[in-house]
C-alpha cells in the first residue's frame, strides 16, 4: 500500500511536536492545521519572549497565564 505524502506544513507541527514532553502541553498536528497554525522558524523575538517566561537556569512555566 502507497503511503501517503505529507504536506509541509504537517511535517513542520510534526517536528515540534517532537520536542514537546508528554506530560506537559498536548496538542496534534490536525488541531494545528485545524487552528491554522504557522511555524515561523525565524522568530527570534518570541524566543526571546519563551526564554523570559522560563528563565535561564530553571526551564520551569511558572505563570501559565503570562506565558499563554
Amino acid at each position: 500500500m502507497p503511503r501517503k505524502k505529507t504536506d509541509a506544513r504537517t511535517r513542520a507541527h510534526l517536528e515540534w511536536l517532537g520536542f514537546v514532553q508528554p506530560h506537559g502541553l498536548v496538542v496534534s498536528t490536525p488541531a494545528l492545521n485545524d487552528a491554522g497554525a504557522v511555524l515561523n522558524r525565524n522568530d527570534a523575538e518570541g524566543q526571546s519572549l519563551l526564554r523570559d517566561c522560563v528563565g535561564d537556569e530553571d526551564p520551569v512555566i511558572s505563570d501559565f497565564e503570562g506565558f499563554a
